[in-house]
């Protein structure tokens, strides 16, 4: 044999020995033993699915950032059909079929491809009434477009909590598994949502004015701001506007504004309306909230025509912030308020409208426009 090639032979060997050595494949200690999936399955292939809730009347559930709803005892069974051609999944409640909402309804099919399994509590179920499994608390079915389905049943919340007094688990079983498992509360929670909260379009938010009327049909307007109250009203004869102060009638010495912020009270304007910052609101459901300034409102604007009355809240300043929650300075040093919070009776949305319109109204139940010169808000 040639001389180098020998050399080379024993040189390959020589470096697999090595590399044998050092991993040592033998030596190395058993993987640790990861939760096993109650099953796995594409997301994508999963076309349709049913969801039937029944629970414990009293229950509540928290379903993202809605109020917490509250369970009847009564069976809720809803399904989910994909549109194959479309790609698209919606809801099929009764009759009606309506297209799922985006924002709460994405990540759902990934979730329910297969949920990994907390522990294995036993190969067979003695008892499933105390795991709350005979009847199932919840029965879910998934279908694959292949017509494979999988149906599994959720039941009570493990005894373990956690500082909320929420369980940490839920118990599980597969139908034709005759397994006990536990899956994450949270996992489960979410599913049941899918019964009790379905995915829905919400309304859209109505724009337009908080309500809408003829600035020359107002007979009478009224000021409260905290314990002060003014009270305008229009005097056709002479074509002014007169404002009555602790029992005193004054006739108004209109500022240039005057017009503008008359016309402003027949047509207070909503997210989308006129005069409105960006057309946004802050909380759906947030007016009840003393942060506000709403409950009790700071101010209280009511509106009077010869048929109806109207009235709307202003509150706190909404002082602007960066993206960091910081509060923008001006150059002065000072907060920025471009806008306040408002609302209307009977209505849990916290709206806004311009700071400028706010701080005139306040003025005109602190400073009644009554004498000149006149300083107010521009």
């Amino acid at each position: 044999m040639n001389i180098r090639l020998t050399i080379l032979l024993v040189f390959v060997l020589v470096i697999f020995g090595a590399l044998a050595l050092y991993f040592r494949p033998w030596d190395q200690q058993d993987p640790r033993d990861e939760p096993p999936w109650a099953w796995r399955i594409d997301d994508d292939a999963i076309v349709h699915i049913e969801v039937t809730h029944r629970g414990q009347a009293g229950d509540l559930i928290e379903c993202s950032d809605d109020p917490p709803i509250q369970v009847t005892g009564e069976e809720r069974f809803i399904a989910y059909e994909k549109d194959l051609g479309r790609g698209k999944w919606f809801i099929e409640d009764g009759n009606e079929r309506t297209e799922v909402y985006q924002n709460k309804w994405a990540g759902t099919p990934l979730l329910l491809s297969g949920p990994k399994v907390n522990r294995v509590l036993g190969e067979t179920i003695e008892n499933p009434a105390q795991y709350g499994l005979e009847p199932p608390q919840s029965t879910i079915k998934i279908t694959e477009e292949t017509g494979l389905s999988y149906e599994f049943w959720l039941g009570n919340g493990t005894p373990d909590r956690d500082d909320e007094g929420r369980s940490n688990y839920n118990y599980m079983r597969l139908v034709g598994d005759s397994q006990l498992f536990t899956v994450p509360e949270i996992w489960a929670r979410v599913v049941n949502c899918l019964a009790v909260n379905p995915p829905y379009v919400p309304p859209p938010l109505e724009l337009g004015y908080f309500y809408d009327v003829d600035f020359r049909d107002i007979q009478e307007l009224e000021v409260t701001h905290q314990d002060t109250t003014v009270t305008y009203s229009p005097n056709p004869q002479e074509r002014t506007w007169y404002a009555t102060v602790d029992g005193e009638s004054m006739p108004v010495v209109q500022p240039d504004w005057w017009p503008l912020q008359l016309q402003w009270y027949a047509q207070p304007g909503k997210p989308g309306g006129p005069d409105t910052f960006g057309g946004w609101h802050v909380d759906e459901d947030g007016a009840d909230d003393p942060a506000y300034g709403l409950s009790p409102p700071e101010t209280t604007v009511r509106v009077k025509t010869d048929e109806k009355s109207f009235e709307f809240y202003i509150g706190g300043e909404h002082i602007e912030v960066d993206r960091e929650g910081k509060p923008i300075l001006d150059d002065a040093g000072n907060t920025q308020v471009l806008v306040r919070y408002a609302g209307v009776p009977e209505d849990p949305i916290v709206y806004v409208i311009n700071a400028v319109r706010a701080e005139r109204t306040i003025c005109l139940a602190t400073q009644p426009p009554v004498s000149k010169p006149y300083d107010c808000p521009r």
